[in-house]
């Protein structure tokens, strides 16, 4: 006989709604560090900027699109790894787009934008830590 097992969120109510919050945050910030940490003046935060752009595709890839903060949240409200009730997960910076700049791009629109961008933001971080000197 088959266990079914159901999926029982590990934090709800005003706690959940809070993690929440605090992912969708940790998200947008990952975001501008994505596309802004290239200005940082600093050594170590660009050395940390040209690892964060390749090891975040390479994470994207091996987890289907979908970033792991995204299957954290979901696994701890909802008790499952993947929540297709979720809108953002997998599409997070096309819910971003539509619900703060009012557009309605693709996803694979989107992802063409958010490889090109991350390629550039590399580049200018390579660029400035090149220009630092000792």
């Amino acid at each position: 006989m088959k266990v079914r097992h159901v999926a029982k969120p590990l934090v709800t109510g005003t706690a959940g709604a809070l993690l929440s919050a605090f992912c969708h945050a940790l998200h947008v910030a990952l975001v501008f560090f994505g596309l802004l940490g290239w200005l940082i003046p600093s050594a170590p935060w660009l050395i940390a900027h040209l690892v964060f752009i390749p090891g975040l595709i390479v994470i994207w890839a091996m987890n289907q699109g979908v970033c792991p903060l995204n299957n954290l949240e979901s696994r701890l409200t909802t008790g499952r790894w993947r929540n297709p009730e979720n809108a953002e997960e997998g599409s997070f910076l096309v819910t971003i787009v539509e619900r703060y700049l009012k557009l309605h791009p693709s996803q694979r629109t989107m992802d063409r934008i958010t490889y090109a961008l991350m390629a550039a933001a590399w580049v200018m971080s390579w660029i400035h830590l090149s220009n630092l000197g000792p």
